[in-house]
């Protein structure tokens, strides 16, 4: 019988929560490290330069902002809030991307970490051009590269972010959002 592991952290604002396989938790866990790694080494560099006769003097910051700092609060730019249903604006590179960003949106916008399968397809088809696509077999992949957990059965089936798909979600809509602006 095959045990199950959990592995629950935070270090700072950046959470990470695993369930599964010995393996799959420790594979899950690296790559969360990596991200926090890249997260961390893209903060802006604060650097205090005061004037020769100004004692007021703020730190010079750079001017460009890292990237996912406002990813949050700019997201309505890429989607559209119906009822239950997130839909894209802007259309990412392929169908994973898109239900992982929508996925993304119903955390942010919605509040909403249990999507069901139904919320998806709906803001799928109000999106367009993605076709009629085999939701649960997409869903499927995404589970098994670690990025969405699933959970219940048939039609009462719910998925939620994991903390990598949250972090590749995330730089999907940094990207999508570059090219709207």
């Amino acid at each position: 019988m095959d045990t199950v592991t959990r592995l629950k952290t935070k270090i700072g604002d950046h959470e990470f929560e695993a369930e599964g396989s010995a393996d799959d938790v420790r594979q899950q866990f690296q790559a969360w490290q990596e991200l926090v790694k890249m997260v961390a080494s893209t903060m802006p560099v604060v650097v205090h330069q005061p004037a020769p006769n100004d004692r007021t003097a703020l730190p010079a910051e750079s001017k460009a902002s890292p990237p996912n700092e406002n990813v949050d609060t700019e997201l309505i730019k890429i989607m559209r809030v119906d009822g239950r249903y997130i839909s894209l604006t802007a259309k990412p590179p392929g169908i994973h991307d898109a239900v992982l960003v929508m996925l993304y949106g119903q955390k942010a916008l919605r509040n909403n970490d249990s999507v069901t399968g139904a919320e998806l397809l709906a803001g799928l088809a109000t999106s367009g051009g993605f076709g009629a696509p085999r939701l649960d077999r997409i869903l499927d992949k995404l589970a098994t590269d670690g990025d969405v957990l699933s959970f219940g059965e048939r039609r009462g089936k719910k998925y939620r972010l994991t903390n990598t798909g949250i972090a590749k979600a995330r730089a999907l809509a940094a990207s999508l959002l570059l090219q709207v602006a």
